[in-house]
């Protein structure tokens, strides 16, 4: 068996998801190895089995490193087809921004982008070797864990434009400061052909970057407000200004994904269409505005930095009715910084009228602000406070819901939904 038998073959690196003629790629992992699992792939009707070792199967390929061989098959598979390459990190804002760029440029030139959070050394690969069909534009999602991530993303797709959105703390427990993270991140401005940055983040300047941002650049965010039924944006270039007016809530942050969609289009010279747009809805868990009674309930749910907390409050307190009112849990992956970022949490949420902190993870202990109502462990505690003392029928207000996703806040705000729904 050679490598060109598994054209057309899907790639899947778990077993349990194994489907007759799909290819196992056996990885490595710091609590499992996938090679413990190839000969259950194989009863499962695996084609053929990638592996680093003999581990007696007819149909294994050994190749010397199975996540970089996942990652030049897919490479491989891009050349081909000799496609424009957007690639777009940050530390916020990735995946929503990558789902309006495809959008939007979509409407013009057929784009593929990664699904989900495929946006790893690992998951990057999978998305296009399984789902890449020839597509001369590709949106791509690059994430980091750690410095050099980029880097090796760049480096096996390389982009004609690469997008920094942001630079921020997420993840700093395993990059180890906000340098690294940064050192990390600007790595996909240096190897693209172009570089889209923010403006507003003085550390971004380099002779191949163009800006945007809310203080000047390029592109420049000027407006947005919204009346109750729709967000009116307005945009600021060398050549004048532009209005959009889009059915429902957006966030300063995705007004932002629209603008650097903007810029993207203009650099790449393709007509910007925003009519795409018109039924766009937030990503779950990203800012999802409920309507409460007379309030509101904002789900927030699907991770958080102390940027995105930030943000999030801002939008709320310029944007929505008082009292506010917040249910957090903690932020993870933030090592030794997990204590001073959570008592800035703390200070943040001081602007709020009432707090209720989720402890089902440790680093929420550090969460103390002075205006703390509830506190509890236990999911169905925090679900009927909530719901006996602040969602009233008389509910006016608007409460806020945010926490990493480890803590799964999430399923008290569906929880809290759906008795409402009822």
């Amino acid at each position: 068996m050679n490598l060109k038998d598994l054209v057309g073959h899907r790639f899947v690196i778990d077993s349990r998801e194994v489907k007759q003629g799909d290819v196992f790629v056996a990885i490595k992992g710091q609590r499992v190895d996938g090679h413990d699992f190839a000969k259950q792939a194989v009863e499962a009707g695996a084609y053929a089995v990638i592996v680093e070792k003999d581990i007696g199967l007819a149909n294994q390929i050994m190749v010397p490193n199975t996540i970089e061989f996942l990652g030049m098959y897919a490479s491989k598979i891009i050349e081909k087809f000799n496609p424009k390459i957007i690639g777009i990190t940050g530390s916020n804002g990735k995946t929503t921004t990558k789902e309006i760029v495809a959008e939007l440029l979509g409407a013009e030139i057929h784009t593929f982008k990664n699904e989900g959070n495929f946006n790893s050394e690992i998951g990057l690969p999978l998305a296009i070797i399984n789902s890449y069909q020839g597509e001369q534009l590709l949106v791509l999602e690059m994430a980091q864990r750690n410095v050099g991530d980029i880097e090796y993303l760049c480096k096996l797709f390389p982009p004609d434009i690469g997008v920094l959105l942001n630079v921020g703390s997420a993840h700093v427990g395993i990059a180890g400061s906000i340098e690294n993270i940064f050192k990390g991140k600007w790595q996909i401005v240096e190897f693209s052909k172009q570089a889209l940055v923010n403006y507003d983040d003085e550390r971004m300047r380099c002779d191949k970057c163009r800006y945007f941002g809310l203080s000047g650049g390029d592109y420049v965010l000027k407006a947005k407000t919204f009346n109750g039924k729709s967000t009116l944006i307005t945009f600021e270039t060398s050549e004048g200004e532009f209005y959009f007016a889009l059915p429902g809530y957006w966030t300063k942050a995705m007004a932002i994904s629209l603008l650097v969609a903007f810029g993207i289009a203009d650099m790449i010279d393709i007509p910007f269409n925003p009519t795409k747009l018109l039924s766009f809805k937030p990503l779950k868990g990203r800012f999802n505005v409920h309507q409460m009674e007379k309030g509101y309930l904002i789900d927030d749910t699907y991770n958080a930095s102390y940027e995105s907390f930030k943000h999030g409050i801002d939008e709320v307190i310029e944007n929505f009715p008082r009292p506010f009112y917040a249910v957090v849990g903690a932020m993870k992956e933030l090592g030794d910084m997990s204590k001073y970022y959570h008592e800035l949490l703390a200070k943040l949420l001081e602007r709020l009228d009432g707090v209720i902190v989720y402890d089902k993870e440790e680093e929420s202990k550090d969460i103390n602000p002075s205006n703390v109502i509830f506190r509890s462990n236990e999911e169905s505690k925090i679900v009927e406070f909530v719901d006996r003392h602040i969602l009233s029928k008389d509910f006016h207000g608007t409460i806020y819901f945010k926490a990493s996703r480890a803590v799964g806040l999430d399923k008290i705000a569906e929880k809290l939904l759906n008795r409402r729904k009822s």
